[in-house]
């Protein structure tokens, strides 16, 4: 069976997939799933983006998941790799295939029910679809508990996440994990007119009126700090610039969609504890 870029296994489809006992994860959403349920054991190995929990940095790393090398997978002799559409090269993936490893993509929209569908996929394919309920379950209860501010009224805040901020910003437009988690928090992306992430002209980022500016962590320190961020082209006369309104998560909890979105909400709305229409 050749592998397509789309789908490698549609894990919706077949239960009881696999009862992977070398298991190698690629995606931090997905290790930190396999760890949600207590399956961690079978990980021999993870890629860079697998930084939660703080267990992750005491396994072998093969490599980040959209450039990863067949040696690297190999050295740690997995049966089964758990990964996301965005895993590869390609070529890649056919020789790690090919070698006899059992490769698994878990593929699911940026939406609230796309993370109930990445806990069933990981749980399914680790043959503990029971486990895989139980977890949805906590995690509805987590989002049942979430609250708009009432502050903010029939004006919510209008956020921007930037991916980067060298050169041009590239944001995250509709359909992107940031936006999803914008709508569970009861704010606007203020790029939603774009599909995707895309980058921005000064133009354009002043046009979107951003009342905060949301940055990983990460990002935040590759980017040279805050004062970095406030000297864009075009970002000095945004609402968000004259408030010096920057919000940061880790990034994992504002790129992932996992089982943490609940807690990364909560954490968007603190940051924004102060602000009013």
């Amino acid at each position: 069976m050749r592998l397509t870029r789309c789908l490698i296994l549609c894990l919706m489809l077949l239960p009881g997939v696999s009862q992977a006992q070398r298991l190698v994860s690629v995606g931090g959403t997905l290790t930190e799933i396999v760890y949600l349920l207590g399956e961690e054991a079978r990980l021999v190995a993870v890629d860079t983006s697998s930084l939660y929990p703080a267990a992750t940095a005491d396994l072998p790393k093969v490599g980040y998941q959209r450039t990863l090398s067949a040696e690297g997978v190999l050295s740690v002799h997995p049966d089964t790799l758990l990964i996301t559409p965005e895993a590869g090269p390609l070529k890649v993936l056919h020789q790690l295939q090919d070698s006899g490893i059992e490769l698994i993509t878990v593929d699911a929209p940026e939406t609230r029910e796309g993370i109930s569908q990445r806990i069933r996929g990981v749980a399914q394919a680790l043959g503990v679809p029971a486990k895989g309920e139980v977890a949805v379950a906590e995690l509805e209860q987590r989002f049942s508990q979430l609250t708009v501010p009432a502050a903010w009224g029939d004006r919510p805040p209008r956020i921007l996440f930037l991916l980067q901020m060298s050169g041009a910003p590239m944001v995250a437009g509709r359909d992107t994990a940031p936006d999803t988690l914008f709508r569970l928090a009861g704010a606007v992306n203020a790029a939603g007119g774009v599909e995707g992430y895309k980058t921005l002209t000064p133009e354009a980022l002043l046009a979107a009126a951003p009342d905060a500016i949301l940055v990983s962590d990460q990002g935040l320190v590759r980017g040279g700090g805050e004062q970095a961020l406030w000297r864009l082209p075009g970002m000095a006369a945004t609402p968000a610039a004259q408030a010096k309104r920057m919000l940061h998560l880790d990034a994992l909890l504002a790129l992932g969609l996992g089982p943490r979105t609940p807690e990364a909400v909560r954490q968007l709305q603190l940051q924004l504890r102060d602000w009013q229409p």
